[in-house]
């Protein structure tokens, strides 16, 4: 009676242990490597936060945007030249001058800086910027220029830009220092 028992729970073990070493799983992990190897390849980058990149400079480093329609809330995270890591601004605001073409509006939108207590930013030391707007409510696309931002002593001025595209494609072509 022992034996059986002890049969029984070494077979349940190796049924559920052998599974996660199938070669299924291996061709799915290949695969991914490859993929990234091919979007490596077109030097494109990934929004860590699932916004809209637009880059400053040539790669010198990115913002990231993402809109809350529901609220009009627009988040802006200052990222890297890969868009992997944060990089903290002086400046404690950003200023975006905004085209809704649907209703036919333009407004100035001012970024604040969001203190973290987490990452020890504050209002004058972080790499998070927000603001609210009703301007901004129900937006899926606007087109927006950065007036003025200063990343790591560089000052990039007047950086276009349509929402939700970014400018990772455009931004080569018009010399944005």
């Amino acid at each position: 009676m022992k034996i059986q028992r002890i049969l029984l729970i070494w077979t349940t073990l190796l049924l559920a242990v052998i599974p996660q070493f199938s070669c299924e799983k291996k061709e799915e992990h290949h695969h991914e490597q490859v993929e990234t190897q091919k979007t490596d390849a077109h030097h494109e980058h990934t929004a860590p936060h699932g916004g809209t990149l637009v880059v400053f400079g040539d790669e010198f480093a990115h913002i990231e945007l993402v809109l809350d329609q529901t609220t009009g809330k627009l988040t802006g995270y200052v990222l890297d030249g890969e868009a992997e890591k944060s990089v903290r601004l002086s400046q404690k605001t950003i200023e975006l001058k905004i085209h809704r073409e649907d209703i036919e509006s333009d407004f100035s939108l001012q970024l604040s800086g969001v203190a973290n207590v987490l990452t020890g930013e504050t209002e004058g030391d972080t790499s998070q910027f927000a603001a609210q707007s009703d301007g901004l409510k129900g937006a899926s696309e606007f087109h927006a220029e950065i007036v003025s931002i200063t990343v790591q002593g560089q000052m990039f001025t007047d950086i276009d830009f349509e929402f939700p595209e970014g400018n990772e494609e455009t931004h080569s072509e018009h010399g944005e220092h």
